[in-house]
């Protein structure tokens, strides 16, 4: 019988909706649902499958009356199986965020994959917006506006934070999970002024800035003069000549320009500024005039 156009005042009528909401009931005790195949039959020959297909057109023509609504709605009826399948998915997204803190679940599984179908529908506005709306309702930034990569080690390190651990105990050779959070973190922090202002405004709330970077290193102490003169003498050694005025020598990660001291002492000590005990240090490198620009070594002499 056609229920879209039922009488009723027709016995049957009632007879069917007896067969169909036991039978719907039945599936639902037994599945924890009433997503039913369309070609679905129960154990007992009935054809569910076309009863539930039948309720859905019925309801959808305008033809279904309030009581067999509400009879089927109490038994949890998918009236859309498309949107059904979606908020489906949308509870397994929410799943995932309660487990991870962010949306962006790699493409590769199955969450990740819808989240971001939903995310190229967006950005083509063809993302209906009531569905739109239940994403960011979700989470704000679903949408992953700097890339999932950015957003899953951001919210790794939140995480880790939030857990009670030390931010100065972070060192750019840190790991969470066998990801590189230190280095991670170190650019953020030294390409500062490139972030976008959301990315600035994540890491401020965490506390995370040039200014209170936990990664920055300890101010270097200053090289004495004594140190770079051995500096010196090992370059003398090792090349066999005096450095040119623009040469470096790189020490412990740091870059020392050499032949600049060392002209800058030469004019120090011609315009008597360089103390004596100073000047007896680089002179002890040298045979005759140091300040001379052919001054012979000592290591050659």
């Amino acid at each position: 019988m056609d229920l879209v156009s039922f009488d009723p005042r027709d016995p049957a009528v009632s007879r069917s909706r007896r067969l169909g909401l036991a039978a719907a009931r039945s599936f639902r005790d037994q599945y924890g649902h009433l997503d039913v195949p369309a070609d679905y039959t129960d154990p007992t020959g009935y054809r569910l499958g076309t009863f539930i297909t039948t309720m859905r057109d019925a309801a959808k023509a305008g033809r279904l009356e309030p009581d067999w609504t509400a009879a089927l709605d109490a038994l949890g009826m998918i009236w859309d199986k498309h949107d059904a399948a979606w908020r489906s998915r949308l509870a397994a997204a929410a799943d995932y965020l309660r487990a991870h803190g962010h949306l962006a679940a790699p493409a590769t599984t199955p969450v990740g994959a819808w989240l971001a179908e939903q995310r190229h529908l967006a950005a083509t506005e063809r993302l209906d917006p009531a569905r739109a709306d239940a994403l960011t309702a979700l989470a704000a930034d679903w949408r992953l506006p700097h890339g999932p990569d950015w957003h899953r080690k951001y919210h790794l390190l939140r995480a880790h934070l939030a857990s009670g651990a030390d931010p100065s105990a972070l060192t750019r050779d840190s790991q969470l999970g066998g990801v590189k959070i230190g280095s991670w973190l170190g650019r953020q922090l030294t390409t500062w002024s490139a972030l976008a202002d959301g990315q600035q405004q994540l890491l401020t709330a965490l506390d995370l800035t040039p200014e209170a970077n936990p990664l920055a290193p300890a101010r270097r102490a200053r090289r004495t003069f004594e140190e770079t003169v051995q500096l010196l003498e090992l370059f003398l050694h090792r090349e066999g000549r005096i450095p040119a005025a623009r040469e470096t020598v790189r020490v412990d990660g740091d870059t020392v320009r050499i032949g600049a001291w060392l002209a800058k002492a030469r004019t120090k000590h011609r315009a008597r500024q360089l103390p004596d005990h100073h000047v007896r240090l680089v002179a002890a490198l040298f045979e005759g005039d140091w300040t001379a620009e052919d001054a012979v070594l000592a290591v050659l002499a």
